[in-house]
């Protein structure tokens, strides 16, 4: 079997006809095809690989014959109707079974090919008599006519199908993304409220730890003035008040992390630059001589002020926290106007962030130098909660020369941000 043959048979397939009734449109076309003609009988002709299916008939009994035995397998895949007025004297014809007694005793023959849209021959609406007849150029064109409406039934049959497929595909897939944006939903909920409890147990666990360090820190103070003379008793408490603070700072950081995603968020007009003075002011005693400055005006930001002031003083802190130490410590605050929202970038010349950690730095506990002990790895998981929370978003990148370069971004309306967030 040729290539050509083998997709004109899955083409035939395709619309699904074979021994299935033919309908009443079909039937009525064949009807008035052998009335066009003027002859008794009439037939769609449907040819497979090895059968000729009649799908339906006028005049006769239609059926199954062998491809071998029809007179339109002859023929019909050049796409030309084909007639001849006496095929018992046709060189082709006259000994086929149709013609000789065996299966019918054709004389008058016409025969319009049935081609799809991509050029495939189903068969033939086939039309014929036991006399010799004619047929004009009228007929014969009213014919072809019928062929093409014939082929133009099989398209709807076929696309009816074809789209009741698809409506039960879409109905399906319908309900299965219901029920995935049921569960979805659910756990959704499920999480606001596990991340809500989280975020109380950390505010609560948090508080309630703080209160026992500052006990725990007065008894060791006092122990250090009592036994300041004995060198190795002040070095024992010397370090259990380090370890004492280390678990303050990082249960500051913690109640920070848990109030910037558990308080609600206000959004007010705020001058950036206020925000920035009052942060700077907050770690006036850190500042050691760094420089800071600030580029141009600083824009008016629809935001939380507390928590933009949170973010500023988490990032300028790290700024003073990790200076280069042969350089003095340089940051420079700016920002600009992008595509409706407010780009806010702090820039320092320090130690800077490899580039495989400079995404890796805002999850929560992470540390570009953990061995150091200079922080908890919880002060970019709160900016990038802050941010977060504003519908915005936090990167770090380096800055020319050496140093990180931190941006977040604030809408520049709230009502943007609310349908970001």
């Amino acid at each position: 079997m040729t290539t050509h043959e083998q997709e004109r048979i899955a083409a035939l397939h395709e619309y699904r006809l074979l021994d299935l009734p033919a309908g009443d449109e079909l039937e009525a076309v064949v009807r008035v095809a052998a009335q066009v003609a003027g002859v008794p009988n009439g037939t769609l002709n449907l040819i497979d690989e090895n059968r000729q299916c009649q799908l339906t008939s006028t005049g006769f009994e239609g059926g199954i014959s062998a491809r071998s035995d029809s007179m339109c397998a002859v023929h019909f895949e050049q796409g030309e109707f084909v007639y001849r007025r006496d095929a018992s004297i046709d060189p082709l014809f006259r000994i086929n079974p149709w013609v000789t007694g065996e299966l019918g005793h054709v004389r008058f023959y016409a025969s319009a090919p049935l081609i799809t849209p991509q050029g495939y021959a189903l068969g033939s609406l086939c039309v014929f008599d036991t006399e010799p007849g004619d047929l004009t150029a009228g007929q014969v064109a009213r014919l072809q006519d019928l062929a093409l409406v014939i082929v133009a039934l099989f398209e709807r049959r076929r696309q009816a199908r074809v789209n009741g497929e698809l409506a039960v595909e879409l109905g399906t897939k319908h309900s299965e993304l219901e029920r995935a944006h049921a569960d979805l939903a659910a756990a959704n909920g499920e999480l606001r409220r596990s991340n809500a409890e989280l975020e109380q147990f950390a505010a609560v666990v948090s508080h309630d730890l703080a209160a026992p360090l500052s006990v725990v820190n007065g008894y060791l103070e006092v122990l250090g003035e009592r036994h300041a003379a004995d060198e190795q008793s002040a070095r024992w408490i010397g370090a259990g008040r380090r370890a004492v603070g280390r678990m303050s700072g990082l249960i500051t950081s913690l109640l920070s992390y848990a109030q910037a995603g558990h308080a609600p968020c206000r959004f007010e007009p705020a001058r950036l630059g206020d925000l920035v003075e009052l942060a700077l002011s907050d770690l006036a005693p850190r500042i050691d001589g760094a420089v800071v400055t600030v580029e141009g005006d600083l824009p008016e930001l629809d935001c939380d002020p507390t928590l933009i002031r949170q973010l500023l003083q988490n990032l300028i802190g790290n700024s003073l926290k990790y200076r280069h130490p042969e350089r003095p410590c340089r940051i420079t605050i700016g920002a600009e106007r992008r595509d409706g929202e407010w780009m806010v970038r702090i820039a320092d010349n320090g130690r800077g962030i490899p580039p495989d950690q400079r995404t890796r730095v805002f999850e929560m506990f992470a540390q570009v130098d953990p061995a150091a002990r200079t922080g908890h790895g919880v002060g970019l998981s709160t900016c990038q909660r802050i941010a977060d929370r504003h519908g915005g978003r936090i990167a770090a990148a380096d800055t020319p020369g050496g140093g990180t370069t931190v941006t977040f971004t604030v809408p520049a309306t709230a009502a943007v941000a609310a349908g970001r967030r």
